[in-house]
């Protein structure tokens, strides 16, 4: 996840760099800040494919980036015009997928999960991939570095009903259950959190276990 400053074509160029140097084959940016126009500005340089919910001048806008090198084919894109969420569904490497990328607002998190749940269960096709900055903590004890907000527990019970509903895993904690690893701080409430997630389908998870074993 990287923030883009508005009108910046220069740390835009550096992100892209960046990306490119790690040997990225999809990314999934949130934030952008970057409007119609400017969002195309995206495709360049090692990215093949674009996909774009674009932003204000100060707020919102997510983009999928697929390398040239990684062969998808999308079958349908779902835009949602506030530049909150894209969802796109093809054919991954051979496998069909869908791949979501998500930004979900400060406040009414618990509406935004409820709203977007269906909309991905009714545009999905094949396994989930969802990737994101969910502004939410999905487990208050040990995602958070202080004590538990008030609105954590509505918050959470949220977004676990999000993950339950479309059968998704949060990736990072599986692999690390214990762990307590942060990627915000909020100076407001002096505490780090884990808000950006990546989540795939449950079935997908064992699916590659099974193919390890």
């Amino acid at each position: 996840k990287e923030r883009i400053i508005p009108h910046n074509q220069i740390l835009l160029h550096k992100i892209l760099l960046y990306l490119k140097s790690l040997n990225c084959d999809i990314a999934m940016l949130q934030e952008t800040h970057l409007n119609v126009t400017e969002a195309k500005k995206l495709r360049q340089n090692w990215v093949g494919q674009l996909f774009s919910s674009p932003g204000g001048k100060a707020s919102r806008g997510v983009s999928i980036l697929i390398s040239k090198n990684m062969p998808f084919k999308s079958s349908s894109v779902h835009v949602d015009q506030e530049g909150r969420y894209i969802i796109v569904s093809g054919w991954l490497q051979n496998e069909k997928v869908t791949l979501v990328n998500a930004y979900a607002p400060n406040i009414l998190q618990s509406k935004f999960f409820a709203s977007l749940c269906p909309t991905i269960a009714r545009s999905m096709e094949g396994p989930l991939i969802i990737v994101g900055d969910f502004n939410s903590v999905c487990d208050p004890i040990v995602d958070r570095s202080s004590q538990p907000l008030p609105s954590d527990k509505n918050i959470s019970t949220a977004l676990r009903e999000f993950q339950s509903e479309l059968g998704i895993t949060d990736i990072w904690r599986l692999v690390h259950p214990d762990v307590r690893e942060y990627s915000f701080y909020s100076g407001a409430h002096n505490s780090y959190s884990r808000i950006d997630y990546i989540m795939m389908s449950s079935n997908l998870i064992q699916n590659r276990h099974a193919g390890a074993g």
